[in-house]
This record gives structure tokens, sequence and C-alpha cells, in this order.
């Protein structure tokens, strides 16, 4: 057997030692190989699962911010509903009032007129009532007339003087006063006479409408008509009134002044449709009518 120095020994401990050395290092370092993958997977791990809370985050905050978004939208949509339904509300009852006070207003507005329309029948039964009267009186005058002097107009009884004038002038028929004799004895017989009321100076003015036939005479519709008549000059019943142009005064006057007015207007109507040409009879006939008119004309001025 051989036997080893101490150097040699030494040498060989050395050489030992540097294998265990290597040994550890190696061992270390395959220890510290593993200790790093798993740190680094652990690393990975965590890092993945923060990300995705991350944008779970991100995710939740967007909804949240869409909610808010709508939240915000229905509010305001509510809010205009609500004044919508205020302003519905409200118009509907202005409506809803209005349409009361019209109803109030048409009513009234019925009420009057029926009140009228009550009065213009009484008025109008009243005016019946007194035209009845007035006809049976005339018949009365008329029947008491036919027992002094025959209706039938005979012409061996007339005035032949009246009949020559009259026949003159419808030659050439005139309504002026001084056109003719005819005429002009016919203002002064029985015209002036029928307007001469107390009242001189209207008197002057409906004769002078007349004569422009520009009057107009109407019924007063209503009662309890005691008023001052603008032509007798005296309070009575004075149920008509007159007007002597388009747009003048209206006078109240009496059925006497009335009928009085009228006969004279029906005899310059007369001899108006004369001068036109629209009376077609003989001379004799309109002469009768004209006898009739100035009848009535006196008739008139007597009450009658």
């Amino acid at each position: 057997m051989v036997e080893q120095s101490p150097s040699s020994e030494i040498i060989l401990d050395h050489r030992n030692d540097l294998s265990d050395a290597n040994s550890v290092d190696s061992a270390f370092s395959i220890d510290s190989g593993v200790v790093a993958s798993q740190d680094l997977h652990e690393y990975d791990s965590s890092s993945s699962t923060a990300e995705k809370l991350f944008y779970e985050l991100q995710r939740v905050k967007e909804d949240l911010k869409y909610k808010d978004h709508e939240i915000l939208r229905a509010n305001q949509i509510r809010e205009s509903t609500d004044r919508e339904i205020e302003d519905l509300t409200t118009s509907l009852f202005e409506s809803a009032h209005a349409m009361v006070d019209q109803a109030k207003q048409a009513q009234a507005n019925a009420e009057q007129k029926l009140k009228v329309s009550n009065q213009t029948i009484d008025a109008l039964v009243l005016e019946n009532v007194q035209l009845k009267k007035s006809i049976s009186e005339l018949k009365q005058i008329l029947s008491s007339c036919r027992t002094s002097m025959d209706m039938s107009p005979n012409h061996n009884h007339i005035d032949e003087v009246l009949l020559r004038e009259f026949t003159s002038w419808d030659e050439n028929p005139s309504i002026e006063r001084d056109a003719s004799l005819f005429i002009y004895r016919v203002y002064n017989e029985d015209i002036l006479p029928c307007l001469s009321f107390p009242n001189t100076e209207l008197s002057s003015k409906v004769l002078e409408a007349i004569e422009n036939n520009c009057v107009t005479m109407e019924v007063c519709h209503s009662t309890g008509n005691l008023k001052m008549c603008s032509l007798m000059g005296e309070v009575c019943q004075c149920d008509f009134r007159i007007r002597l142009s388009e747009d003048g005064l209206w006078y109240f006057i009496s059925r006497l002044a009335r009928n009085r007015i009228a006969s004279v207007c029906d005899f310059f109507t007369f001899v108006r449709h004369v001068q036109s040409g629209l009376v077609k009879s003989s001379t004799e006939v309109r002469f009768d009518r004209i006898l009739e008119r100035r009848k009535q004309m006196a008739f008139a001025r007597l009450g009658l």
C-alpha cells in the first residue's frame, strides 16, 4: 500500500471542499430558481386579478354614470310631464269657467230676448185691440155716411171746377205746390189744415219731409207710452214715433197725429204713382181716387 504524503492530502481535502462548495452553490442555485419561479407565478396571478378588478371597477363606474344620467333624464321627463299636467289642468279649468260664463251670458241674452218678445207681443195685442176698435168706429161712421151720400161717385153732382182743374193737372202731373191750381187747392184745403199742429216749427219740417219722401213712421213696441206728443204738445198715449230723415231724431207722436200724417203721405204717394205713370186707369177713376184721399185727410183732421 502506497502512502500518501501530507501535501497530497491537503490537496485532496481542498478539492473535496471545492466539490462540496460547488455542490452547495448548485443546490442553492436550484432552490433560488424554484423560489423565484413561484414568486413570479404568484405576481402574475395577482396582477391579472387586479387588472380584472380594475376593469370591473371601470365598468361599474360607467354603469353608475349611465344610471345617473338615466335618473336625471327621468326626473326631467317627470318634471316636464308634471308641468304639462298642471298647465293642462289650468287650461281645462279656464275653459270650463269660460264655458260657464258663456252659458250664463247666453241664458241672460235669451231671457232678455224673451222679455222683449213678451213686451212686443203685449204691445201688438194692445195695438190690435185698438185697431179693431178704430175699425169698428170707422164702420159706424161709414154706415152713417152712406145714409147721407152715395159712396160711388156720381159725376153729375161733382164740382165741375175741380174736375177741370184735375184734368188740366192730369195732362202733366206734378207734385209742386204752385205747378197747378189743382195741387194749390189741395194744399190749402186739405194738406196744410191736416198738418196744422200746435208745434208749428215741427209741422213745417214734417211737411217738407213728406214732400221729399223721407218720412219714417213706426210703432213703439212698449207699454205705458204716456209721453209728450211732439206735435200736439200734450201728454198722451204715444204709440208711434216719426223720423224726418235717415239719420234724424225720433219724435214720439199720438195716434191722432199719426193718422193725419199718414193720410197726407197716402195722398202724396198716389200722386207720385200718377206722375210716374203707374196708375193705369181713366181720368175719371184717378179723379175718384184723389177725392177719396182728400176725404181721408178730412176725416183724419177731424179725428175720425
